[in-house]
């Protein structure tokens, strides 16, 4: 249902008794004033000269208010039903009647006395004065019943009659109408622009949603329906922020799955190309060996390296934090790296302190970024060449420094300004690096670094090689 709908029968269900209430009470006031009225009336009456009047005549009264009794020339008009003529056959808006002792009518058109007033007036203690209703054309009146005192004679009670005023259903109609409307118009006073500013803010949020959230909703103010507004903002902007995250993420999604395909099928043709070469010299099939043996490793590289990726990106709210010795790590990285080294020619030799170094972070990742950076100073190495890698910890500030450093070829100027340049895993680093170099393990050893707190910096020593420093303190921002 409509909220202008429901905001209409509600204000009619509520207006309804409203109007009922005001009628009621209007019928109320108007018979408390008649009966003010008709009770002064019959205490004016009570004089001498009234009842000189009454007794002499008690027709008087028929006429209501007069000034004489009736003419000669009126009690002579012809009447079978009366003794005494009226003097007008008119309902008059008061009357008078005049009783006898006995409760009988003195004047000639007198009604009956209602029972009740009998018994009230002749109850013990009597009562002096009662009042009550009569049915009129124009509606009910009111009238009253007083004892006067002048007894025994034609007027001992006096009976006043108050006739309703005219038109008095239609007024109280036209009230409840009022009444009504008044209602009903001060109802969309207060909530028409309620309304209007909620029916306008659900058009902005659909016409928000239709835009992917990008568009604002109007918050002004500091009431309710602002406060919906500016949440429903603060909602828009995190289900934006939602949305590019997840594009972001399906993008380089696509971009990790390509250049991991075009990673992993160079590789595998060069060892099929290895493999499917024939008849080879002893120094050939040894160097054709040593060629397989790199391919598989960086195919392995290249494997693991997505693999953490997909680790990084679905743990991007929730980091793993656990106790790692960097020791024992290390020589985990140069263990699995053991055999290549020997086939290439390389000595590696690690400088660990004897104390347990331990940082808060993913082991897993940890021990990728390390092997990244230890596989790239081992393959682009020389042979009889030598990778080194140095753990220190400064015990003043809890600062840690693991660095790598190789004996190799060194890179150029141009190829060292786009190693700085790899900040975060796009998917195609492997085409920014130098040549055979896969640029996404620096990326992802650059981005463990970040996320963990560390920082990852590149040198090139004055006496040549290339020198990677792993530090930080370990704590995130």
């Amino acid at each position: 249902m409509r909220l202008r709908l429901r905001l209409l029968i509600i204000s009619v269900l509520v207006a309804v008794p409203i109007s009922i209430a005001v009628v009621m009470a209007l019928n109320a006031l108007r018979a408390r004033d008649a009966a003010t009225t008709i009770e002064r009336i019959a205490s004016a009456f009570l004089t001498s000269h009234v009842r000189q009047s009454c007794e002499s005549d008690p027709n008087w009264f028929l006429a209501g208010p007069r000034g004489a009794p009736p003419s000669l020339a009126e009690r002579a008009l012809p009447d079978a039903e009366v003794r005494l003529p009226r003097p007008s056959t008119d309902a008059l808006e008061l009357e008078f009647y005049a009783y006898n002792d006995q409760y009988e009518a003195s004047s000639t058109a007198g009604p009956r006395l209602p029972a009740e007033f009998k018994a009230a007036l002749r109850s013990t203690p009597p009562v002096t004065s009662i009042h009550g209703t009569f049915e009129a054309r124009t509606g009910n009146g009111i009238q009253l019943a007083r004892a006067t005192g002048w007894s025994p004679g034609p007027c001992s009670v006096l009976l006043f009659r108050l006739r309703p005023a005219p038109n008095q259903g239609l007024q109280s109609a036209m009230v409840f109408g009022g009444v009504f409307l008044a209602c009903l118009g001060l109802s969309a006073i207060v909530a028409g622009p309620m309304i209007l500013r909620i029916g306008h803010l659900a058009r902005a949020t659909r016409e928000s949603a239709r835009q992917d959230y990008s568009g604002i909703v109007p918050a002004d103010g500091s009431d309710e329906v602002s406060s919906l507004g500016a949440m429903f903002n603060e909602i828009g902007a995190d289900i934006r922020r939602r949305i590019t995250d997840s594009k972001d993420r399906e993008e380089a999604l696509q971009r990790y799955v390509s250049g991991v395909t075009d990673g992993v099928a160079q590789p595998l043709a060069d060892l099929e190309a290895q493999l499917a070469t024939g008849d080879r010299g002893e120094a050939g099939a040894e160097a054709a060996r040593l060629e397989m043996a790199r391919q598989a490793h960086a195919l392995s590289g290249r494997l693991m390296n997505l693999a953490a990726v997909a680790r990084l990106r679905t743990s991007r709210e929730r980091l793993t934090r656990e106790p790692v010795d960097m020791g024992a790590l290390v020589a985990r990285v140069l263990a699995a790296r053991d055999r290549m080294a020997t086939a290439l020619g390389v000595t590696m030799t690690s400088a660990v302190p004897k104390s347990a170094v331990t940082i808060s972070g993913d082991s897993v990742l940890f021990e990728r970024a390390i092997g990244n950076l230890v596989d790239n100073a081992l393959l682009y190495n020389q042979r009889s060449g030598r990778v080194h890698v140095e753990i220190a910890q400064l015990e003043k500030n809890g600062r840690l420094s693991l660095r790598i450093t190789d004996t190799g070829r060194g890179v150029s100027d141009e190829e060292f300004t786009g190693l700085t340049a790899i900040r975060r895993f796009r998917g195609d680093e492997g085409r920014e690096r130098r040549a055979g170099v896969p640029g996404l393990g620096l990326a992802v050893a650059r981005e463990v670094a970040e996320r963990f707190g560390f920082g990852l910096e590149l040198r090139r020593p004055a006496a040549g090689g290339f020198e990677v420093e792993f530090a930080g303190t370990g704590r995130t921002e």
